[in-house]
């Protein structure tokens, strides 16, 4: 089965989202440029906050893409083992999964403890770019299995050599506590929405009934706080969080997306996107992140319930192949837009389940929108780059601060680098932290061009 690009490309619109939040001129920007939570000119966390700017979609889309993804490379999985023995199939899928899931959460801790880039030192510089490239040899993809895995170990003794050093010469810190967080709660959402998938692969309806028993979990322990609670107990926290289990409200009805693709993928089935369509999909997303930034509420409603009768119009017309998807879809927006209120309000952290459902339906519309883009531009020079980034997750999300800030600042063109961020001309800041961030873009995509990626 093809890859199914349009999905790639969305994952690089995340990635390039959550790249380039992290580069931005801080302090001196309007406050939807930011996360609601972490407002300018500060930047200090107050979690009483509520409310949704793009920057606090970019991760849960980021999850959506891997729930369709899981779908899609399972079925691949085991339409290609060749086995008819339930055992051994049930055995191979879950081995592979769960060396996929060790792998993930090894990376989250890796390119934490191998980046020394803060440290004003040439050597510090270094050992970065030496540690980005012990990764290589553990998380390229290497067709001849027969050495796979002294390669794979080779480079983990490589690795830690170098967090040797970086303890030794410059007093890192090496714990369990030093991971990266959005990589590691990603490991665990991988293992449990990719072992849920696996045993109700052929029954959508037990999969159905237990994202209502997750929402029912959800509603009792969020108002318990019980995610709050159980953050306190540090010998608790470096290894579990609740929200590994709340943000598979995004991650399941995801999963079910990717069957309804694998199917018409299959069968070659006629999935179009009009302009019109891809539009207006497009708007939604935005205008939900405007309203539920300006607390709209009614107007939100109003508004939100015409766009979808809007779409409803352009899939009746002729975008075929996404009825379902599309019942699917608003309902849960609609549920996630009355529940905010109900709620106290939408937020990522504590997450909401609000959250999970609007962000859901965002992840759908953006697919619809990607849909039409890799139809219309599927040649186009940025359709590839973010199509080959989003196609190199792992390393398209480090490579900028593990290779590319350390490579300025052994060149010393760090201060070239710097004056391109202007603090008295911040919208030349941000134009500056795109166009950096496409460059990192375009040269993780020339390495996914020549069949060099990296994959858990």
């Amino acid at each position: 089965m093809k890859r199914y690009e349009a999905l790639d490309f969305l994952r690089g619109i995340s990635i390039f989202g959550m790249v380039f939040c992290s580069v931005i001129p801080y302090g001196v920007l309007p406050g939807w440029m930011y996360h609601i939570q972490t407002p300018p000119p500060t930047h200090a966390v107050d979690l009483t906050l509520v409310g949704l700017s793009w920057v606090d979609l970019v991760f849960p889309v980021f999850i959506f893409c891997m729930g369709v993804a899981i779908s899609l490379s399972g079925h691949k999985k085991l339409s290609a083992t060749g086995k008819d023995d339930h055992k051994e199939i049930t055995k191979s899928y879950l081995l592979h999964t769960f060396e996929r899931f060790l792998l993930l959460w090894l990376f989250s801790y890796l390119y934490v403890m191998l980046n020394y880039g803060n440290l004003d030192s040439p050597g510090a510089w270094l050992l970065t770019i030496a540690g980005f490239l012990s990764l290589f040899p553990i998380y390229m993809i290497v067709k001849n299995s027969r050495y796979r895995v002294w390669i794979r170990v080779a480079g983990m003794l490589l690795s830690a050599v170098i967090i040797y050093f970086g303890h030794t010469i410059y007093e890192e810190v090496v714990s369990i506590n030093r991971s990266g967080i959005i990589i590691f709660l990603l490991a665990f959402l991988y293992l449990f929405a990719s072992v849920i998938w696996f045993y109700t692969r052929k029954n959508i309806r037990i999969r159905a009934a237990i994202f209502a028993i997750l929402i029912l979990f959800a509603a009792i322990t969020m108002h318990y706080e019980f995610a709050q609670k159980l953050y306190k107990i540090e010998s608790v926290k470096w290894f579990f969080n609740i929200e590994y289990i709340y943000f598979l409200m995004i991650l399941l009805p995801a999963t079910w997306l990717g069957d309804m693709l694998v199917k018409r993928l299959e069968d070659k089935s006629p999935i179009s996107v009009s302009p019109q369509f891809a539009a207006i999909s497009l708007f939604m997303v935005a205008w939900q992140c405007y309203a539920l930034y300006m607390r709209i509420f009614w107007i939100n409603i109003a508004v939100t319930v015409a766009m979808l009768a809007a779409i409803y119009y352009f899939i009746k017309r002729g975008s075929s192949g996404w009825a379902d998807l599309f019942y699917v879809s608003s309902v849960m927006l609609l549920a996630g837009l009355i529940i905010d209120p109900l709620e106290g309000g939408i937020q990522k952290s504590p997450c909401t389940i609000s959250y999970c459902l609007v962000t859901f339906s965002c992840g759908v519309y953006l697919l619809w929108f990607s849909a039409w883009f890799s139809a219309r531009f599927g040649k186009s020079a940025i359709f590839k780059i973010f199509t080959g980034s989003g196609g190199n997750p792992l390393m398209s999300y480090i490579a900028y601060n593990s290779f590319m800030m350390p490579l300025f600042k052994l060149t010393g063109f760090i201060f070239i680098y710097k004056t391109a961020f202007p603090q008295s001309y911040p919208w030349i800041g941000v134009a500056s932290a795109a166009l950096f961030v496409l460059v990192m873009m375009w040269g993780v995509t020339l390495l996914t061009d020549r069949k060099i990626i990296w994959r858990a």
